[in-house]
């Protein structure tokens, strides 16, 4: 009987960072058994701490806008896996995924792969199978060490830096850059989304010889435009314009979507106002700032899950919704600075809620509530924090649900926002619930 998605997975393991610091001469080995390296005839691979979903995503769209093929991995998924493989801006199918899988399963002998390394593996496989123009792919945590840094990047980006995962990564921005900066190549260019890079990424690129693309400075977003330089001159783009903005605010933040604009142009393809707007109508990443209507409540769902996140997620909060009352529900990760993240929220929320996260690693809402000194606050299941706001709502008010993509996955769930996979055989895939973030 032939092994389903769901199987497979099973087989794989957990979505967990076990082996990160291992290195990845083995990865390169299956690879090159593959014939895979590169996946595509030009490739871009994005690091951060955040935004390289959103810059993905982007880069994803204005490609797409410009007639190329492309191939994207994503990481993590919110609901399936085939969210981590899009080839032609759609998810990747099981029976395309299974083949991918078993692909990589047959050239990796007694090599022991991690679940990180075989999605990695079999997203390149599917890639390179759909001979695409340009490969986007996000690295997963990190970079020096991330299975996409296998790829020799013809255009490296880094969106932000910021402290996260740091018994993995080190626990200062210079120690954190310095991983991230390892997906730079010899003499190719780097963009960063960063203004404020920390020096060893700079001392990195500069090792190599490799442009550097600063935000603030060679490209970036003012008012409501992205720009890009060309022979000394501003080039512009509204974002969005008065056609693409019909139909609502573009889901992607400005930066990212100068940094993704940025990246394109160096992969060879020169955006019009037409690519961006089309992009800017069309590019979404799920748990990113979605905001959607639900019943009668405007809802927010976003995975910040850090302080620099929770920061940038503030400063969008207070744009989008200035006047407007901000509920919020939290929840976290046991390794998860959360004093921080509500810390960083607390001047745009007028009352949090604290909830139960459901993974191995997760962390009660009680104890959030007592660990950020908020006696009064609700704390309980995600069910009962969603109760607790609707039945008080603000008619104008909005609903903030974010800290993890546990948490997010199951809002979604809740508000009714996907329909479940299935499978070749008509049966229902199993998301995977346990979560590095």
């Amino acid at each position: 009987m032939t092994a389903t998605l769901e199987d497979w997975l099973g087989r794989i393991g957990i979505e967990h960072p076990r082996g990160v610091k291992r290195g990845l001469a083995h990865v390169r080995d299956v690879a090159a058994k593959l014939d895979i390296l590169p996946p595509a005839a030009t490739t871009i691979v994005v690091a951060g701490t955040n935004g390289k979903g959103s810059t993905t995503a982007f880069a994803e769209q204005l490609l797409l806008a410009g007639g190329r093929s492309v191939g994207t991995t994503m990481s993590p998924h919110v609901h399936r896996f085939n969210e981590r493989i899009r080839i032609g801006g759609m998810d990747a199918n099981d029976a395309s995924i299974v083949g991918a899988l078993e692909a990589v399963d047959g050239a990796r002998g007694d090599v022991e792969l991690s679940y990180f390394e075989y999605a990695v593996l079999a997203a390149m496989v599917a890639i390179r199978r759909a001979e695409v123009d340009v490969a986007v792919l996000e690295i997963g945590l990190g970079g020096r060490l991330d299975a996409v840094n296998v790829v020799d990047a013809d255009v490296a980006v880094i969106t932000s830096i910021g402290l996260d995962h740091q018994e993995y990564l080190g626990d200062t921005r210079e120690l954190i850059g310095a991983e991230k900066a390892g997906i730079v190549r010899q003499s190719r260019p780097l963009v960063l989304g960063d203004r404020s890079p920390p020096a060893s990424v700079l001392d990195r690129a500069r090792a190599l010889g490799a442009p550097v693309y600063r935000a603030g400075r060679d490209f970036g977003s003012e008012g409501r435009a992205l720009w890009c330089r060309e022979r000394g001159q501003r080039i512009r783009f509204a974002y969005p314009s008065e056609r693409a903005s019909l139909g609502g605010d573009p889901a992607i933040d400005q930066v990212n979507a100068a940094t993704a604009l940025q990246a394109v142009r160096l992969a060879g393809q020169v955006p019009s106002q037409d690519h961006v707007d089309a992009a800017a109508a069309k590019a979404r990443n799920a748990g990113r700032f979605e905001v959607v209507k639900a019943g009668d409540a405007t809802w927010v769902l976003d995975v910040a899950h850090n302080p620099d996140g929770a920061r940038f997620l503030a400063r969008q909060l207070r744009e989008r919704f200035a006047g407007r009352r901000i509920d919020a529900i939290i929840g976290c990760l046991g390794d998860k600075d959360v004093a921080e993240i509500v810390s960083a929220l607390r001047p745009v929320v007028t009352e949090m809620a604290f909830a139960d996260t459901g993974t191995a690693r997760g962390r009660s809402g009680d104890s959030i509530r007592r660990a950020v000194c908020e006696p009064t606050a609700f704390a309980g299941s995600l069910a009962g924090a969603m109760a607790h706001f609707r039945s008080r709502r603000d008619s104008n008010g909005v609903i903030l649900v974010c800290g993890s993509f546990d948490l997010v996955e199951r809002a979604r769930d809740r508000l009714h926002l996907t329909t479940p996979a299935v499978d070749m055989a008509g049966r229902e895939s199993v998301p995977l619930r346990e979560r590095t973030c």
